[in-house]
């Protein structure tokens, strides 16, 4: 049962993570678009940006065509990258024993960053995501998994916690 309830929050610490970083990432690039209208002179009310903000997360369960035209949506792109980067960094962490705050907060940073990375070279060097397409928006972008594998690796620590304090009364 122990085991069962250690899979469960921790799928639960990656469900929520995964949705706040992608809910973030998604929110990073309306907003930098948005500010880029403004610089080119047009007039942006608040009532745009809200309902660009909920258009853009509609608009992550688009399907897209990535290497080898596997249709694939931007959440689930997402959620596929940060999976892959906690799951390697747990593995690693039994093998090394490094801070989990830092190592599942760079897990989370070079997951997003492959996400450009990848599509940048399945659509000969166009970055697919609008955002992080200068430096200060990728940085923005790495960042944003950066502390999403951070908020990962804190609800893990909170679940763990409150599954060892079960288990002990």
């Amino acid at each position: 049962m122990y085991l069962i309830k250690l899979f469960f929050s921790l799928l639960l610490a990656f469900i929520f993570s995964a949705i706040l970083t992608s809910v973030f990432i998604l929110f990073q690039n309306t907003i930098w678009n948005i500010f880029w209208l403004k610089t080119q002179g047009f007039d942006i009310s608040f009532f745009v940006l809200v309902d660009s903000l909920f258009h853009d997360l509609r608009g992550g369960l688009s399907t897209i065509l990535i290497q080898w035209g596997i249709p694939i949506n931007m959440y689930s792109l997402i959620f596929i990258t940060l999976f892959l980067g906690y799951s390697l960094t747990a593995i690693i962490r039994f093998i090394i024993p490094i801070n989990a705050m830092f190592s599942f907060g760079f897990a989370g940073l070079v997951s997003v960053y492959g996400i450009i990375f990848y599509t940048r070279m399945t659509f000969d060097e166009i970055v697919l995501i609008s955002s992080a397409r200068e430096l200060m928006g990728l940085f923005i972008f790495c960042l944003i998994g950066f502390f999403g594998g951070i908020f990962f690796n804190q609800l893990k620590e909170f679940f763990l916690k409150v599954l060892k304090y079960e288990k002990n009364n």
